[in-house]
């Protein structure tokens, strides 16, 4: 008898591409003290990166468009992005700078501060006519930072022309350098997308407001067509039957918020790209968010399906979100992988 092959929901995803050092220290310095970290990590992040890195972790098949340098460390992060089943086919590079590169100092709190630059990842120019990258997919997701310079806002607007040319769906994630610099611009996007997912800074950063409910219903009434709002510990906001749900999030003991927000996005992104109801996204996202937290560092380390699905297995939520924990849990694989028993 012949196995029955499981097609890969493909998606593309446009953002930056970094490399990533980060350090662990006991407290935040002074000015002008030294800062010697306890160790330090380095590894492949970016808004996205981190994205696909999480959609290929649950078996998704994402597509990575963005620029990396011409130098050393464009060959490392490119070869950690393939080792981990992303294509990379339309990642360009650049002799113009160097890949992203950021320093990230994490506190014994898990609070991280980023010191760093865009560097390529600001001269990303998408050819025109290249329909190979939209073939045999309709869903792109958007990395807010890629407004922020004048070649990735081209690259994104014609990709989401190009997507909704074929009738697909493409989602925004807001980012907070953008919601801080170019409100208007994030906004107006915010009406050509049809998924946009903001944290509740970014949300307060766009709306005035740092109410949930209220920056919720100002992102609406800005023309948002569907928003789901994060809010942290709490979960995340979003809107069932015309109604605003706040669905519940995991307990976890957190090292470090690196990253967890991608896991959070890459988890809801394929659990559309699936057809799974709304609810059954945000169950996911929230699980994989909290995940992200109890790992130092993003990247490769985002969690996949087989870690939520150990945490679903093992916490229960309350009322009718438990019911809907229970139908997402029946969607996954129940055999947790090698680093979640390890970590028992």
């Amino acid at each position: 008898m012949r196995r029955k092959t499981i097609r890969q929901p493909s998606i593309i995803v446009l953002g930056d591409i970094n490399v990533d050092i980060m350090g662990r220290v006991q407290a935040w310095p002074q000015p002008g003290e030294d800062c010697l970290a306890q160790e330090l990590q380095i590894g492949c992040g970016g808004v996205g990166a981190n994205c696909a890195f999480g959609l290929a972790r649950w078996g998704a098949a994402p597509r990575l468009v963005g620029c990396v340098g011409q130098d050393i460390f464009s060959e490392y992060v490119l070869r950690i992005l393939r080792g981990s089943n992303v294509d990379t086919r339309w990642v360009q590079r650049t002799t113009a700078a160097i890949t992203g590169m950021f320093y990230i100092n994490v506190t014994p709190d898990g609070e991280r501060t980023f010191f760093g630059g865009r560097g390529a990842n600001a001269l990303l120019r998408l050819r025109r006519g290249n329909a190979a990258l939209t073939t045999g997919t309709a869903a792109a997701h958007i990395a807010g930072h890629s407004f922020l310079d004048r070649g990735p806002a081209q690259a994104a607007k014609q990709l989401i022309k190009a997507i909704h040319a074929r009738r697909g769906w493409v989602s925004l994630d807001v980012g907070m350098e953008p919601s801080k610099t170019i409100p208007q611009k994030i906004l107006q996007m915010a009406r050509r997308v049809d998924i946009l997912l903001v944290s509740l800074d970014e949300a307060a950063a766009l709306t005035g407001t740092r109410d949930p409910f209220k920056a919720f219903a100002a992102l609406r009434e800005a023309g948002a067509r569907e928003v789901v709002l994060k809010v942290g510990r709490r979960g995340c906001l979003i809107g069932e039957s015309n109604r605003r749900a706040l669905v519940p999030s995991f307990a976890v003991r957190a090292k470090d918020s690196t990253g967890a927000g991608d896991a959070f996005v890459a988890a809801f992104l394929q659990a559309r790209l699936r057809g799974w109801p709304t609810i059954e996204c945000a169950i996911a996202a929230n699980a994989a968010g909290a995940l992200a937290t109890t790992v130092v560092g993003a990247g490769q380390n985002v969690p996949g399906q087989r870690e939520v699905a150990a945490l679903l297995s093992t916490q229960r939520l309350r009322g009718k979100w438990d019911e809907a924990r229970m139908r997402v849990l029946a969607r996954l694989p129940r055999r947790p992988s090698l680093r979640t028993r390890s970590a028992r």
